[in-house]
């Protein structure tokens, strides 16, 4: 079983896999360490120590507002330099935000650190590439072609540049770990269409809720060309978007 990931902050060497731009998406995920009321750290930026446990107390349009330490000299520390580290956890993934303009405050009668927000964040995410669960009411099928000139579609549940996954069983295609299936065609709604070859790395069987048997089959692509990857990263972010605009 995999540990929750820890309040402790990362400094990487290249933020690029990690780094998350989006206005929407950083919205959202202060969203969701306010609204769950989500126990956060604060570091001054850059450094380790001293931190502060604190929560998160308010977001409007004067920026954001953090519980202070108990300790007066952490609460210094932390503001010196008018930059602060936030570490919090959303959806069991650690994210990190530095906050400029970080100052004390008076907040109910006890102190409090109010910051500016940020134009960036790190989403720390467990694999290698971020999956998308693609939404039932998104269909999207993977069309796959066969030496005897079939054409079987199985229904893609999830996607990332690393690979997929697929729903479904076709009496003409025995899925077996180690496969390899040539010239996959799958219509990412209307972002575009991508065309790769791909590997099968698991089987499992599964019961749907309707009572039918079936497989979920996972993949892993082979020499992504770099005009797919931008396409599959597109539809990544168009259906993020459409789901936190409905959040």
């Amino acid at each position: 079983m995999q540990q929750p990931p820890t309040l402790e902050p990362v400094f990487v060497s290249d933020p690029g896999p990690y780094l998350v731009t989006s206005s929407i998406e950083i919205k959202y995920l202060l969203s969701q360490l306010l609204e769950k009321g989500e126990i956060i750290c604060l570091y001054p930026a850059g450094k380790r120590e001293p931190f502060a446990i604190s929560t998160f107390l308010a977001m409007d349009d004067q920026g954001l507002l953090f519980d202070g330490s108990n300790d007066k000299k952490t609460n210094e520390a932390l503001t010196k330099e008018n930059r602060i580290l936030l570490v919090g956890v959303v959806n069991k993934v650690k994210i990190q935000f530095e906050l400029p303009n970080a100052n004390l405050v008076s907040y109910e009668s006890r102190t409090a650190i109010r910051s500016a927000g940020p134009v960036q964040t790190l989403r720390m995410q467990r694999r290698d590439f971020y999956r998308l669960d693609i939404p039932m009411s998104q269909k999207v099928v993977c069309t796959i072609p066969l030496a005897h000139g079939g054409h079987p579609e199985l229904l893609v549940t999830d996607i990332s540049l690393g690979g997929l996954s697929l729903l479904g069983v076709s009496p003409d295609l025995p899925m077996v770990v180690g496969n390899t299936l040539h010239n996959c065609r799958i219509q990412l709604l209307d972002v575009g269409l991508i065309e790769i070859d791909m590997q099968v790395c698991i089987v499992i069987d599964v019961t749907l809720k309707n009572g039918i048997k079936t497989q979920r089959v996972g993949f892993r692509f082979f020499d992504l060309s770099g005009k797919m990857q931008t396409l599959i990263q597109r539809f990544i972010n168009k259906i993020e978007r459409q789901r936190i605009s409905r959040e």
